[in-house]
């Protein structure tokens, strides 16, 4: 019976002595297993670059705080003994990361590292991208883009406070006058200024003498549309002046439905046959004179018969 007492007594011994191997031995193959490591970018911009300063970090560290740690660096460079390594690549390539513990388990990734070009101090001076000249009621786009730019603080001198915060805005004026449009970002001391004059989009029209002749409504709509003609493209004050008078006095506000016959030939509505007599009729070399107009009306317009011709200057 002794006998018997002493084996189950050694079997049991042997039994709890495997169990605790096996709890030591199991979780610590679990966890090198299932190790990984991250690596960041000091500027945060997801490149990595030369001479940035990287850092490369086990996940879950504290698994592997007393463990022997290799961090082979792919170009010759060894880190031993750290869970958390910073370095700095002083060349661009391609390089094989690769985490060692305790010379038998392994971890690689593949990095890039890339070369960009040295912004110059000058590129994070902030310039507004506007126009010069707008009119009330115009959808103005105003933008503005420079490195490390991260915040925008625009002023449009009409309300007297912020009214924008993004790299691109549009903004419509309200009223005619100079403006000093301002904008501060997280990169400038004081705020960068650019001027833009806001006309009115047409200019009130006096009353005049009343029409009571087909004559007389000719000859008026014939000096306006060759004023659109002789008008220069950037002399949009004399175009919308031009073309709202002929509007809101011969067509009964329904502009869009006028037929302009030209030559007796071609058609266009009003304001596709003004466009083109404005920007793209006798510029350069060439004038577009209007010879003549022919009204059936001179009330609520609905054609206009219009001969022109082009004259080399």
């Amino acid at each position: 019976m002794r006998f018997n007492k002493k084996i189950i007594l050694i079997l049991l011994s042997l039994a709890v002595i495997i169990t605790l191997i096996i709890a030591i031995w199991m979780p610590y193959k679990a966890t090198v297993s299932s190790m990984d490591f991250s690596i960041y970018d000091s500027n945060k911009n997801y490149h990595y670059e030369v001479n940035e300063k990287l850092n490369f970090s086990i996940n879950d560290s504290l698994d592997f705080r007393n463990r022997d740690m290799i961090w082979h660096m792919g170009n010759g460079d060894t880190i031993m003994r750290s869970h958390d390594v910073n370095y700095r690549y002083n060349k661009k390539g391609k390089y094989l990361i690769t985490l060692e513990v305790e010379t038998k388990y392994k971890i690689s990734k593949y990095i890039e590292v890339i070369s960009l070009p040295r912004e110059k101090a000058i590129d994070s001076i902030p310039v507004i991208h506007g126009i010069d000249v707008g009119y009330v009621g115009e959808e103005l786009v105003f933008s503005s883009y420079s490195p490390g730019v991260k915040s925008w603080y625009w002023e449009f001198g009409e309300t007297g406070t912020v009214d924008a915060y993004k790299g691109q805005v549009i903004y419509v004026y309200k009223n005619p006058g100079i403006y000093n449009v301002k904008l501060k970002t997280n990169t400038s001391k004081y705020p960068v200024s650019h001027l833009i004059q806001i006309l009115p989009l047409f200019e009130a029209i006096e009353e005049s003498e009343h029409l009571d002749s087909l004559s007389i409504a000719q000859k008026d709509i014939k000096k306006r549309l060759q004023t659109i003609a002789d008008a220069s493209i950037n002399n949009k004050r004399d175009y919308y002046k031009s073309l709202k008078h002929i509007e809101n006095r011969y067509t009964c506000n329904q502009a869009d439905k006028v037929i302009i016959v030209i030559n007796g030939a071609r058609y266009n509505d009003l304001y596709s046959y003004c466009q083109g007599l404005h920007y793209l009729e006798g510029k350069g070399k060439k004038t577009v004179i209007i010879n003549e107009v022919v009204l059936d009306t001179f009330n609520c317009v609905k054609k206009i018969q219009v001969t022109q011709s082009i004259i080399n200057q």
